[in-house]
Formats: C-alpha cells, sequence, structure tokens
C-alpha cells in the first residue's frame, strides 16, 4: 500500500508541473499555463522581471498553444502566440532572451535547460 502512495504523489507532482493556480487578487482561481517560449530551437521558461535592458531584436518567439483545462469538453486552446526575442543587456541569447510586443514591454526568459543562475543573468535580475 506504501508503494502505491508513492506512485499517487509522484502522479499528482507530475499532473501539477506548468500549471498554477490563482493568486487570490481577485481571480477565479482557475488554473493557467506556464510561460513558455520558443525560439532558435531552444525552449525558455518566463520570469517575472519586466524592466529588462534589452538591444536590439532578434527576430520572432512564439508562445506555444495552451489548453489550461483541458478536460473541461470545450476548445479552450489558445493560438500559439508570436512574440518579438530581444537580446538582453550583456547576456547571451543561448542563456536569456527578453520576449515581448515592444522593447519597453518585455519579459525575461531563460533557456530551459539551466541548473542555477550564470551571474550576468543575476545581475540583470537584481536591476530590475
Amino acid at each position: 500500500m506504501k508503494a502505491v502512495r508513492v506512485v499517487l504523489v509522484a502522479v499528482a507532482a507530475t499532473v501539477s508541473v506548468g500549471c498554477s493556480s490563482g493568486s487570490g487578487d481577485g481571480d477565479d482561481g482557475a488554473a493557467s499555463c506556464a510561460y513558455v517560449v520558443e525560439y532558435e530551437n531552444r525552449t525558455y521558461l518566463g520570469r517575472g522581471e519586466t524592466d529588462i535592458p534589452v538591444e536590439d531584436a532578434l527576430g520572432t518567439a512564439t508562445k506555444p498553444a495552451c489548453d489550461d483545462t483541458p478536460d473541461d469538453d470545450s476548445d479552450g486552446e489558445t493560438a500559439p502566440t508570436s512574440l518579438t526575442a530581444y537580446a538582453v543587456q550583456g547576456v547571451d541569447p543561448s542563456v536569456a532572451i527578453a520576449v515581448g510586443e515592444a522593447p519597453g514591454d518585455v519579459r525575461l526568459a531563460l533557456v530551459d535547460t539551466l541548473k542555477k543562475l550564470p551571474p550576468e543573468v543575476k545581475k540583470v535580475i537584481d536591476a530590475s
């Protein structure tokens, strides 16, 4: 019976990855998809930092389609979204990019394979 509980806990943890519930600030508490973008055959995970010093536009990043409630019998999947990828000042784009509609309206995104924050990314985050 103990092994069954361990498996159930592992399954529950796996299912919850990539979703977050409401923040308690007036939203309805529905789950939402993780902020993920794809650029140059790499996957980046969005962070909360938005006051990021950017350099030149690099090209187009894609925020994949998302269905945050797959079992609700509706076609709730959003379409993929194209965003502009910008170089983050002092950071190699293979590590981090900024994505958004315009240079003054961006969000930091880190490549999903990072094990720990490189010093140049920490510097950008601390300054934001």
